[in-house]
């Protein structure tokens, strides 16, 4: 169980590496088209504020601004040039195939969202951290489990009721 904890923190820590070689804005950009569909560039420098502050806001409880056009648009440029995004003749950007392939490499797992199945990616979010949180409870003495039996009684007996139902199906 701990093998698999370790394995998971050390793929998110290297995804976080490669992503802070690839650029903060850049990424910012990929996940907004990503997140909400082809935008132009003032939709995604809101997107991208708006984005920032839920994020923020909940972590740390202070904003950030939203990029100035001195540095978006030429990302934007920069970023049709890699072929990572197009500019459509409506004036929206939108995600290429390399820039799908290139978010889907960086987030792998660890993606906000699921486009196929959304439902898997809770399911083993779920059930990663709850073998976290087993693995824990095994480090931790006896004595001080105790009190908690009957509600570890009941939490097997679910986890069991579960297990059972996939029998079932």
């Amino acid at each position: 169980m701990w093998d698999a904890f370790k394995n998971l923190h050390n793929e998110f820590h290297e995804r976080m590496e490669q992503m802070q070689r690839f650029g903060g804005l850049r990424i910012l950009i990929l996940h907004v088209l990503d997140e909400n569909g082809p935008k132009n560039g003032v939709e995604i420098m809101d997107s991208i504020q708006v984005h920032q502050e839920s994020c923020t806001m909940s972590r740390h409880g202070h904003r950030h601004s939203r990029p100035s056009p001195g540095s978006l648009y030429p990302m934007l440029k920069k970023m049709v040039k890699e072929g990572l995004i197009s500019k459509r003749e409506d004036g929206k950007y939108e995600l290429t195939e390399k820039g799908n392939k290139t978010i889907n490499k960086l987030y792998g797992r660890f993606k906000p969202h699921e486009k196929m199945d959304r439902g898997e990616y809770s399911i083993t979010r779920a059930l990663t951290e709850i073998e976290g949180y087993i693995s824990y409870l095994e480090d931790i003495k006896e004595e001080k489990l105790a009190p908690h039996e009957e509600l570890i009684g009941e939490l097997s007996e679910r986890l069991k009721d579960i297990k059972e139902s996939l029998r079932k199906e």
